[in-house]
């Protein structure tokens, strides 16, 4: 079990992202006592990598195009 603060060093982010992870309902917890000062919040390992890898993002894929990448504007002529 995680406490808060060790919760935060795992993901890498302060302790005040962890408390609102966990009062959305977003990371599973377990809440002793009361809310506040007297309260305690315990985080499993396991469910706090379960969020993490939830949260992750895939690059979409790319895709080869015969375009290049950028437009090139047509030379002028010369209208003298």
């Amino acid at each position: 079990m995680l406490t808060v603060k060790e919760a935060a060093q795992r993901a890498r982010v302060c302790r005040a992202m962890v408390y609102q992870w966990c009062d959305e309902g977003r990371l599973a917890h377990y809440r002793f006592g009361g809310r506040g000062k007297r309260g305690k919040i315990l985080i499993e390992a396991a469910d706090l990598e379960d969020f993490l890898q939830a949260q992750k993002v895939m690059p979409a894929p790319h895709e080869k195009s015969a375009e290049p990448p950028f437009l090139v504007a047509p030379e002028e002529e010369d209208v003298a």
